[in-house]
This record gives C-alpha cells, structure tokens and sequence, in this order.
C-alpha cells in the first residue's frame, strides 16, 4: 500500500513539475519559451485589446479570409518607434488588395499601460493604420510572451501563422507579400506585382539602462532597493561619471521599481552618463498633472547646436534644455566619442526611467 502511494504521490510531482515547465516558467522567462509551431499557431482574438485607434475592434469575421499582420511595438524601445512607419508602408501597399496590418502596442512601464500613451505616439508619427493597445500583453502572451524588439506576426487567409521573426523586418514584408498573392491567387483574383522598394533597416546598436530598483547594472544605484531617498554625494569628478555605462546620481533622489524621482531640483542635482553611441536619449515621465524642464549638459559644457537631437531647445545663452510634457522617449544628444551626458531638473517631481542608446559601441 505504501509503495502504491509513493508511485501515485512521484506521479502527481511529476506532472505538476511538467505543467509549470511547459506553462508558468516560458510565460515569465521567454528565454525559455518553446517556439510556436508556425503550421499549427493560430491567429490570437485581436478583439481582447484594451483600447483602439483609427479602427473599431477587429474581429474574427472582420480578418476571416484575410491575411493580417501584426507589429508588436513598445513606445520606449527605439526599435519598435523605428518600424511603425514600415508597418504603415505595408497598410497603405496590402489594405486595398484585402489584407489586415495592425500595430499592436505592448506597455515596458507602467506609465504605458494607459491608452493615451499608444494614441499619442501614433498621432505624433500620423499612422493611418489600425492600433491596438494590449498593454495588459493578453494578446501578446498568447503568443508566447513580449520578446525584445519588434517582433512581426503574419497569418496566412486561413488564419495559420506562417512567420513569427523579431526586429526582421524583411522577413515579415516577403511573407505579407506571399500570404496576399497566396490568397488573391485562391480568390481568382489579380496578384499584385514586387513590392516597391522600401527601407525596412532599423537603428543598430540599440542599448537601454535602466534606472529602476533591480535593474540597475551598475554604479551607485544598484544595490539600492526601491522606496530609499537618498542624497548622493561625488566628492571627485571621477565619481559623477566613471565606469561607462553606468548611471550616476547627485543631490536628492528617491528610488523606485521604475526609475527615480528628483526629490530636489537646481544645478546639484543631476545624473550623469558616460556612453558611446550615435544617440541618447532618456525616458522620463513627469509629476502628476504637470511638467518638468531638464537642463543638458555634454562633458560639463552646453551643447552645440549640431549635438542637441530633436526634444532639445536653447536660450539665448546656447544652454540646452527639454520640457517633459508627457511620459516618452526624450532624444537628446547625437555625436561619435565618447562622452558625457548630464540632465538635471529643475524643480523635483520627475522620474528617470532610463537611458535610451543607438548606435552604441
């Protein structure tokens, strides 16, 4: 009897063991996440997106007979900005001969998970096509989980995936193109021609650090756990800006599982950032119901003009500076070399997500 309940006692292990292997641990760990058998993937119910743009919800009779697809994108991650004008391409060459394109926006923070982050980056680069926001990633996780950098989902007309690629941009248009001649051709219907050329090449080099508690890398944020307000001291230049990439703090700071909060403002209060890369940028978001100004310094001097990048402004002095009006990506320097970035506020109440990097060497 007792053997009897030792097998079926291992068994009920065993098969717990196997269900949170092939079901829990790839929803929170995509490295390990089995690839989806594309001849056997499905199409997920687009119509459980939280909110939509530019189109009533899609449903399953409006995509039935139809091939779709689908760019998954992150407001915050220079990759996913840098396909959506592609996916609009393909909304604009493959809607009128019958096919479905949709930009199914995914939330990093949690700033993002209210719709008015999507609408407000499609109505700043003027998409026309359809977008869903599934910040809660419902759609997304049935498709297995967010994966870094854009990712391109297409179905064929019969709703079978036939191509799953991420930051592929090439990969996915040759299979749209082959999914709407597969099913045009099917329809007794004219097959459109080769596709003109578009540039579907994406920023290199991409690289993001993080400020918030626990993803920090390195320098003097890393240890520190969330809800601390700290004032950071450097009592030598070396220590505002030493190891390269690295985060450093000055003056007053409040950690957080998302970035940190200025808890002061002026001059003394900074972070600074040595990197190389074509560009940086920062994702800030500002205080509740208002705005933050961010003054900019490169190695300790204003900037010249051919070094601010688009969110910067100078006075008359040539000092550099950028409202934060909303929570985004705020492009703030581009050069070669090395060098160093610092961004101090003005008045508190803003939090520094990240850095935001491209061309990074």
């Amino acid at each position: 009897m007792a053997s009897r309940r030792l097998v079926i006692v291992t068994g009920t292990l065993v098969l717990a063991v196997a269900f949170v292997t092939a079901l829990v641990v790839p929803r929170f760990v995509p490295g390990l996440r089995a690839p989806i058998p594309v001849a056997a993937g499905a199409l997920p119910p687009l119509a459980r997106a939280n909110a939509w743009f530019d189109t009533a919800p899609l449903t399953a009779d409006s995509l039935r007979g139809r091939p779709v697809a689908l760019l998954f994108w992150r407001d915050t991650d220079p990759l996913g900005l840098a396909a959506l004008p592609v996916a609009e391409a393909w909304y604009r060459e493959f809607a009128p001969l019958g096919a479905r394109v949709v930009a199914v926006h995914e939330a990093e923070f949690s700033f993002a998970q209210h719709p008015a982050v999507a609408a407000a980056v499609a109505k700043r680069l003027g998409l026309s096509l359809p977008v869903a926001d599934d910040s809660t990633g419902f759609i997304e996780g049935l498709l297995g989980g967010m994966d870094e950098g854009p990712r391109v989902v297409v179905a064929d007309a019969s709703g079978r995936l036939v191509s799953d690629t991420v930051a592929a941009l090439a990969q996915g248009q040759r299979a749209l193109a082959g999914a709407v001649r597969d099913a045009r051709r099917a329809a007794g219907l004219a097959t459109p021609g080769e596709l003109a050329p578009l540039d579907v090449s994406l920023p290199t080099g991409e690289r993001t650090v993080h400020l918030g508690a626990g993803r920090v890398e390195s320098g003097p944020l890393r240890v520190l756990p969330p809800g601390r307000d700290e004032v950071f001291t450097a009592e030598f230049r070396y220590e505002e800006s030493g190891e390269p990439w690295a985060p450093y703090p000055v003056g007053g700071w409040r950690t957080g599982v998302e970035g940190v909060l200025a808890t002061r403002g002026g001059a003394a209060n900074f972070i600074a950032i040595r990197y190389s890369a074509a560009r940086a940028g920062v994702v800030v978001t500002p205080p509740a119901g208002g705005s933050a100004k961010f003054w900019i310094l490169r190695d300790d001097r204003w900037q010249r003009p051919e070094e601010r990048d688009e969110d910067v402004t100078a006075d008359a002095r040539g000092a550099g500076s950028v409202l934060v009006t909303e929570p985004r990506i705020y492009w703030l320097d581009r050069g070669t070399g090395t060098r160093v970035l610092k961004i101090s506020p003005e008045t508190p109440g803003a939090t520094v997500n990240a850095f935001v990097f491209t061309g990074a060497r």
